[in-house]
């Protein structure tokens, strides 16, 4: 979260956090830019540029800002950086300036910027198996870039994108309404079947120019469904993550099938290069799952360390952070901002703040004064119209101490008795943490090891940070040892506190 730490526990705010401003409903927000002509159909014509590169240079500050930042560990970023440039001269497009970045986020995505700007997150190098695999990635995005699909495709904003369109459209606010149209895992709806296609196919070819396996573009693939399964499992809704690589790329049955074709149709008798050795030893360490610095993700709830509060979303809905704010979507048009306002209440009560500061621009028709965790409170409903159709909000400011305001907001195509109380259970969620509960949250890396004498898949696990079906999460970070016995000198990767 875009949070701070900087001292006190309802203090620590960075001084260069966009407010709301970066909510739905900030200040100067006016209802008249909603019916007009720059509706959520318009918003999209950014990826229709002449000139590409600059298209990406300027996304790119955005994305960065997004994702927490550009993940950096010693010896990483300049493989990654080799890794992707062999690729790209394989393609012969020298006049792109290729930029490949390590996205410091635990989601497991990738994405490509018009003009060559390449983004993989930590948590995709987490998961792959090999430098073929990430070789694979990242020709697969550079298929996106060179068949321009970034310029071509007819943009339609889902999930969060949705959420940050009518952000910048209510506030007025041109960097939030800019953030609503920023590329990447979080904002866009997926290429098209053929676009995938299209990609998958040139990434096969850019991998065999570049001497890796062809066989790695589907070898990758598995390793995105494997995930995909697993997370699903781990939800228990048989859901699809809304942020995963699959959100943007969608999966079709045989995409899997026609990347091993394309491999054979190329096969040739080269000996191709895989790196796991060189892969695992770049990896070592790596942080795995979220920054706690920015605070962590656990099922519904958000938990801030340095900020010292928690909150749970709704049931239903999952949870993303950023530098922005705190996210939830629950993939049926209902969504959940979550941030904390450092101008503070300026010596106004919740309620007269709510309505003459942060949504002054607002003709709401009440506000109820309410408790939160003993805290003081107020909420309020409204109805706004955008491109015809109706959107019902939920807002409520909450005294954080020191003067600081906790702000949430419910938006959604209806409000219901039964979205009330849903909504409720998740801002009446919100407290402080206890210094017990903020010291016992600890960072998670990837440690290399090497597999000792005569040892179980279950011996192994015992090791692990205390992590959600850790055999399971074992077996998709380690498929090897997926029905087989772990042999001595065997290397794995395994979660581990601290470092």
């Amino acid at each position: 979260m875009f949070l701070k730490r900087i001292s006190g526990a309802g203090r620590r705010f960075a001084s260069r956090m966009v407010l709301m401003g970066c909510l739905v409903l900030g200040q100067g927000a006016a209802l008249a830019p909603v019916a007009s002509a720059e509706g959520l159909d318009g918003l999209f014509s950014i990826f229709e540029p002449s000139d590409e590169a600059s298209i990406g240079k300027q996304q790119h500050p955005r994305i960065l800002a997004q994702y927490g930042g550009e993940y950096v560990q010693e010896g990483l970023n300049e493989y990654i950086l080799d890794v992707g440039l062999r690729l790209a001269f394989a393609t012969g497009r020298t006049d792109i300036s290729w930029q490949f970045t390590i996205l410091n986020s635990p989601v497991v995505n990738a994405f490509a910027l018009p003009g060559g700007y390449v983004y993989i997150s930590r948590g995709l190098l987490a998961l792959a198996n090999n430098e073929a695999e990430i070789a694979g990635v990242l020709a697969h995005e550079i298929g996106h870039v060179i068949a321009r699909h970034g310029a071509q495709r007819q943009s339609r904003a889902t999930g969060l994108g949705l959420l940050g369109a009518l952000a910048g459209i209510l506030t007025q606010n041109a960097d939030v309404f800019r953030m609503g149209q920023t590329v990447g895992g979080l904002y866009l709806a997926g290429y098209s079947r053929d676009q995938e296609f299209e990609a998958d196919q040139l990434g096969v070819k850019y991998l065999g120019l570049a001497g890796y396996p062809r066989e790695a573009m589907a070898g990758f693939l598995k390793r995105m469904q494997a995930h995909a399964e697993f997370q699903s499992r781990l939800a228990g809704n048989g859901g699809q993550s809304q942020f995963d690589f699959f959100a943007t790329h969608p999966q079709t049955d045989d995409r899997i099938a026609r990347a091993e074709q394309l491999a054979a149709r190329e096969a040739d008798a080269l000996e191709r290069h895989y790196g796991q050795a060189e892969f695992m030893t770049k990896l070592d360490g790596i942080l795995y799952g979220d920054d706690i610095k920015e605070g962590v993700i656990r099922s519904r709830w958000f938990l801030h360390p340095d900020l010292r509060l928690k909150f749970r979303a709704p049931k239903g809905f999952q949870l993303i952070n950023s530098q922005r704010a705190v996210y939830a979507v629950n993939g049926k048009g209902y969504q959940m901002v979550f941030d904390l306002d450092p101008g503070g209440l300026k010596g106004l009560s919740v309620s007269d703040y709510l309505r003459r500061v942060w949504m002054r621009e607002q003709n709401l028709r009440y506000v109820d004064d309410i408790q939160v965790g003993g805290a003081q409170a107020a909420r309020t409903e409204l109805v706004l119209q955008q491109n015809g159709k109706r959107i019902f909000v939920t807002a409520v400011a909450i005294n954080f101490g020191y003067d600081k305001v906790a702000r949430f907001v419910y938006t959604g195509p209806d409000l219901n008795a039964e979205l009330r109380k849903l909504y409720r259970g998740s801002y009446n969620s919100f407290q402080p943490m206890t210094y017990d509960e903020a010291m016992a949250i600890k960072p998670v890396h990837l440690d290399l090891r090497f597999v000792e004498n005569e040892r179980s898949v279950e011996q192994l696990v015992k090791s692990m940070a205390d992590l959600q079906n850790r055999k399971a999460l074992f077996i998709l970070l380690n498929p090897e040892f997926d029905g087989k016995d772990p042999e001595p000198g065997d290397p794995y990767k395994l979660p581990v506190y601290g470092r």
